[in-house]
């Protein structure tokens, strides 16, 4: 078995590096990545590493799979494995001491991830520092491999690649602290080789643990930036000193994300210092846009937090209290603003090009297809965060400037940069204004011309509807309307996912535009009718033609509407009747008898009592809740339309807080909490916020003296659903939502915590027992109930956001481990059966 592994990757790098076939190379660079990630890849890369008759290619490859098995999947091996393990990559140092070097420093980084993941008293001689003094002493021809390792160690102590619990890893800390003594005696020693003199310097940096002093100058132990800015002011310029080693071609990647990874923390520590905008912090600014530059995502979107928490600072009116007067206030925001537009610029078209779509896409594995549309999501987060400083307007002239860049001459055009071009525009839509009418028109009639590819259409179509309050504002005589009603049409007869994105952009186009539709109705009647019957074309799900009927509801003309209405009545009570079991249908339809009635009233004549009569007769039947549609048309419109989620939550956390009386009391509280439920997991980042702060908000009313009176409805409504609720914030905390969340998600489970406390303590028992052992042991397990316990009885949101953070790194601390614990809770594949309520 380890022979016919070991030959089929030795046939796939050989196609990696030398077929001529794009495709072939393809396929043999996807079948190594998964390959790295089986139980195999153990034997097989350490056995062609030790053979001397393995080429570069391979030994890179190989030394690469070694470091990131060590690094993520060490767990997978059993506890006897540690000794042969650690005397191969003891061997695997020594034979590659004088290169490659890219070998040796994978090498090295494997055996430093080794150290991480074992207790001390198993390297023997008091821990690796010990271990590697004695050999360095006795083994002075490796000295060079030696000295790397030796320099990796504490670099790897904050490696989050090293699926290592956080309990170890502060023990791996104490340990490289207490053998510091010893690690900077063995560097002094080296000094006097010359030819060593560059690496020894780099070991001295590394053990200076720079990443571990930024984050304590800002700590709640160092007493605050002010205290700390001697430390502060050498930190800055060290660590300004790497940056240009982001560009050395001879560095590791590894080492490269080092780097990135330190400017990262340095900017984010010290935004606020930043964020006033002198010229050693636009210096550091400069820094981190070269960060954002890099090609890699993976190292480029470290800087996407630091740009978030700018944007936050440089835009609230928080952050300027000091300045004391208004006219002080705006004077010094003004400027701020004025100073970071640049690099606001700049970033917009830095992260523009990230969303494109790669040549291969079809290609990809249903994972990596899921990754890259999580990072457009992060770039469409940075792109509205640059908006707030920038302006709408302004942000879209410089991603129509890409658009016409996209576009070239017409000739040899690839649809992939248009279409990201018009993503990104798609993305800033919110912050457009409608009065803009120099960049849109120019816009929409670009959208007839281009090629009907799926991805392209799928896109174009999502961007009338994101504008469709700007299509009704438009003048008349542009005529923008007809061209892309065409293109909706040709959307929903191209695939499902055109199909789905055209039914949404046209249910947002009739909403807004209802007077440009004057005299269209019966070829709006037209398209619900192919739409409905399969006939025509249209490849519209039964979910997303629902999308239409309601967009055929939100055209207000009294009395073409009722002439209409009174004409289909028959085709639609013919769905009462065949689809009366179908709770989403029949909550649609009668959105749109309630809007044609409230948009026709006397005109509808007869139609009125047949209509009533008939959702009377059916709700008997089928005990349907025919007037509640909140739920369910935001719950599907979650991933077309986030920011539709946004607002709504938006408005019922205002609601909460402001006018509950209006609110609670109705029908419509518990649908929207379930709407909520279902969108906790959402990865766009402001609408996911919006809906933790709604069930965050609603929470607190019930512990409040104010929500006294409400206390007995929410109680209701939450024990209904308790234990559903909490299995998906436990699984949002350990991996579904990103770890950017854990702030948010960490305050609804402390308010849960408050409001329900032994309901809670019972909820959260209940699904963290789902999770394995091989996850979460049970010492880890009964500290988590202990959160939970302790934020019901009251202690710091601080303390207990720490020890969520614990957590939920055990719980990410790799894939492997990620996917179980999201297997385990399943929060996406939860039901929302809750005790009948009274109607």
């Amino acid at each position: 078995m380890e022979a016919q592994a070991t030959a089929a990757v030795k046939e796939a790098l050989a196609a990696l590096y030398h077929h001529p076939d794009d495709a072939t190379r393809t396929a043999a660079d996807r079948w190594l990545q998964q390959f790295q990630h089986t139980l195999d890849a153990w034997q097989v890369a350490d056995s062609l590493l030790h053979d001397e008759s393995s080429n570069m290619e391979t030994q890179i490859f190989c030394s690469q799979t070694l470091r990131s098995k060590v690094q993520r999947d060490f767990e997978e091996l059993p506890s006897e494995a540690f000794r042969p393990l650690q005397d191969s990559l003891y061997a695997l140092l020594k034979k590659f001491s004088k290169g490659p070097q890219k070998v040796r420093t994978q090498i090295c980084i494997a055996m430093a991830a080794l150290a991480v993941h074992v207790p001390v008293e198993d390297w023997g001689g008091g821990g690796i520092v010990n271990w590697l003094s004695d050999e360095m002493n006795s083994q002075q021809d490796f000295i060079p491999s030696f000295l790397e390792l030796l320099t990796v160690l504490p670099q790897e102590c904050s490696s989050h690649k090293i699926a290592a619990r956080p309990e170890r890893r502060r023990q791996f800390e104490n340990d490289l602290r207490s053998s510091a003594e010893v690690a900077l005696s063995l560097l002094t020693a080296c000094l006097g080789i010359d030819q060593l003199k560059e690496q020894v310097l780099e070991g001295f940096a590394s053990w200076l643990l720079t990443s571990e002093l930024i984050h304590f100058t800002v700590s709640r132990e160092s007493n605050g930036i002010t205290e700390q800015l001697p430390l502060i002011q050498v930190l800055i310029p060290y660590v300004m000193g790497l940056k240009e080693q982001l560009k050395d071609s001879s560095k590791d990647e590894e080492d490269v994300k080092a780097i990135a990874r330190l400017l990262a923390d340095m900017g984010d520590s010290y935004v606020e210092l930043i964020a006033a905008g002198s010229d050693d912090a636009m210096q550091i600014v400069n820094a981190l846009l070269e960060v954002t530059s890099h090609s890699e995502f993976d190292i480029s979107s470290m800087t996407f937090n630091f740009w978030h928490h700018l944007m936050r600072n440089l835009t609230d009116r928080g952050s300027y209290a000091s300045y004391g007067s208004e006219a002080s206030i705006n004077t010094e925001r003004n400027r701020r603003l004025q100073l970071f537009r640049q690099p606001f610029e700049i970033l917009v078209s830095l992260v523009s090009f990230r969303v494109e779509y790669p040549e291969l896409y079809h290609t990809f594995s249903e994972e990596d297809q899921r990754d890259f549309r999580h990072s457009r999501y992060a770039v469409s987060d940075v792109l509205l965060d640059a908006t707030d400083v920038l302006g709408g307007d302004p942000t879209l002239k410089i991603l129509f400037t890409k658009l016409i860049q996209a576009c070239g001459n017409g000739q040899n055009q690839k649809w992939q940069p248009v279409e990201a071009a018009l993503f990104c525009i798609q993305a800033i839509a919110k912050s457009v204004s409608v009065e803009e009418n120099e960049i849109l028109p120019q816009v929409m009639s670009l959208l007839p011309s281009f090629p009907h590819q799926e991805q392209l259409l799928q896109t174009v179509c999502s961007l009338i509807g994101a504008f469709s309050k700007w299509i009704e504002a438009a003048p008349s005589e542009l005529l923008i309307l007809p061209p892309l009603v065409d293109i909706l049409n040709k959307g929903m007869s191209t695939s499902e996912e055109t199909a789905a994105a055209a039914s949404v952009a046209f249910k947002y186009i009739c909403e807004d535009c209802r007077r440009k539709f004057s005299g269209s109705l019966d070829g709006l009647f037209q398209i619900y009718q192919i739409a409905l019957s399969g006939v025509g074309g249209y490849k519209v799900s039964s979910e997303d033609s629902l999308h239409l009927v309601e967009a055929l509801s939100n055209v207000k003309l009294p009395q073409v509407v009722a002439d209409a209405v009174n004409r289909y009545w028959p085709t639609l009570k013919n769905i009462f009747d065949q689809r009366a079991w179908d709770t989403r249908t029949m909550e649609s339809l009668c959105r749109s008898c309630k809007f044609a009635v409230r948009t026709c009233g006397r005109f509808m004549g007869f139609t009125i009592g047949a209509m009533l009569e008939e959702i009377q007769t059916l709700y008997q039947q089928h005990n349907q809740a025919c007037f509640l549609y909140l739920s369910s048309e935001v719950i599907k419109d979650f991933t077309a339309r986030p920011d539709i989620a946004d607002d709504c939550f938006l408005l019922a956390s205002r609601c909460i807080r402001y006018c509950p009386d209006l609110f609670v009391p109705t029908e419509m509280f518990p649908r929207l909490v379930d709407c909520a439920m279902a969108g906790i997991t959402i990865q766009h980042r402001e609408a996911c916020k919006s809906i933790l702060s709604f069930l965050s908000d609603v929470f607190d009313l019930a512990k409040s003296p104010e929500g006294e009176k409400y206390r007995e409805l929410i109680n209701t409504v939450i024990l209904q659903r308790g234990a559903v609720l909490t299995r998906i914030m436990v699984a949002s905390l350990t991996g579904a939502l990103p770890s950017s969340r854990l702030e948010e998600v960490s305050y609804v489970l402390v308010s849960l915590s408050r409001s329900f406390g032994g309901n809670m303590l019972s909820w959260a028992r209940e699904c963290i027992t789902l999770v394995p052992p091989q996850a979460l042991t049970d010492s880890e397990r009964s500290r988590f109930l202990n959160i939970i316990s302790d934020a019901s009885s009251g202690s710091s949101l601080g303390s207990i956001t720490d020890r969520f953070a614990e957590i939920s790194e055990v719980c990410r601390r790799n894939k492997t481990v990620q996917d179980i614990v999201q297997g385990a809770l399943r929060p996406h594949d939860l039901s929302f059966t809750v005790a009948p309520q009274p109607l």
